[in-house]
C-alpha cells in the first residue's frame, strides 16, 4: 500500500532507482514527466514488477497550477507518497552573456521553485509519519553546487540553490524523523562507468535510503 512519487521520471537515474525502490518496497508508484510517449514507456518498464501499480501524469513541473492539479488526482488515486524521487532537471551547455537569462529563470523553477512546491505539499504529511515507514524527500544532483564549470554555469548556479534549500530542509525536518537527502553523482552518467552507471547510483540511493540515522547522512556522493 506504500506509495513512491517520483519527479522528473525517464530513463537512466530515474528508471533504475523507481524500479529499485518499487521491487523492494513500494506498491504503488505515481511518475511524473512532461512528455507522456515517454512517461508511457517508464510505465511499462515498472508495471513489469509484479504487482506495482502505476500511475503516470504528464506535467511540466514549472506549471504550478497544473502540477498540484495533477497531485491532488494523484494523492486522491494512489494516497499520499511515504517517499519522494526529485529528479528532474535539465543539461545544457551555457556560456557566460550569450546564456539568455529567461532560461537561467526557467531552470530555477525546475530545480527550486518547483522543489520547493513538492516540499511545501509534503513534507509537513511526511512528519507525520512513522519513522519506520523511511519518510523520504531524495534529489539527484552532482558535484557542480561544489565545483562549478563555467561552460554549464547557469546549471552550477542552479544546482548549487537546490543543494542550499535541501540542506535548510534537511536541518528543519531531519529532527522530525524526515530522511530529506541529496544524491551527488560526481561526473556524466553513463551505463558502462563502474560507478556512475544508473544501477549503481540506485543501489547507493537505497543504501542512504536504508541506513539513514539522522542529520550527519545529508549527502551521498559517488
Amino acid at each position: 500500500s506504500r506509495t513512491l512519487l517520483v519527479l522528473g521520471s525517464g530513463p537512466g537515474i530515474g528508471r533504475s532507482v523507481t524500479t529499485l525502490f518499487a521491487s523492494r518496497r513500494y506498491g504503488k508508484v505515481v511518475l511524473i514527466a512532461r512528455r507522456a510517449g515517454q512517461l508511457k514507456i517508464e510505465k511499462e518498464v515498472v508495471e513489469s514488477i509484479s504487482g506495482v501499480q502505476v500511475g503516470t501524469y504528464a506535467v511540466d513541473l514549472t506549471d504550478t497550477k497544473a502540477l498540484l492539479a495533477a497531485l491532488d488526482d494523484a494523492d486522491a488515486t494512489y494516497g499520499k507518497p511515504e517517499a519522494i524521487f526529485y529528479n528532474a532537471a535539465r543539461v545544457l551547455p551555457s556560456a557566460f552573456f550569450d546564456h539568455p537569462v529567461e532560461d537561467i529563470e526557467y531552470d530555477l523553477k525546475i530545480n527550486v521553485s518547483a522543489l520547493y512546491n513538492i516540499a511545501s505539499r509534503y513534507l509537513p504529511h511526511l512528519a507525520t509519519l512513522p519513522r519506520d515507514s523511511r519518510p523520504s524527500l531524495i534529489v539527484t544532483s552532482s558535484a557542480l553546487p561544489h565545483h562549478p564549470i563555467p561552460q554549464f554555469f547557469a546549471l552550477s548556479l542552479v544546482k548549487a540553490a537546490q543543494r542550499n534549500l535541501m540542506q535548510s530542509l534537511h536541518l528543519t525536518y531531519a529532527p522530525q524523523g524526515v530522511h530529506v537527502g541529496v544524491i551527488n553523482v560526481g561526473g556524466p552518467v553513463s551505463p558502462d562507468h563502474e560507478a556512475w552507471n544508473p544501477d549503481n547510483i540506485a543501489e547507493k540511493t537505497w543504501g542512504w535510503f536504508e541506513g539513514v540515522k539522522g542529520k550527519e547522512s545529508f549527502e551521498v556522493v559517488i
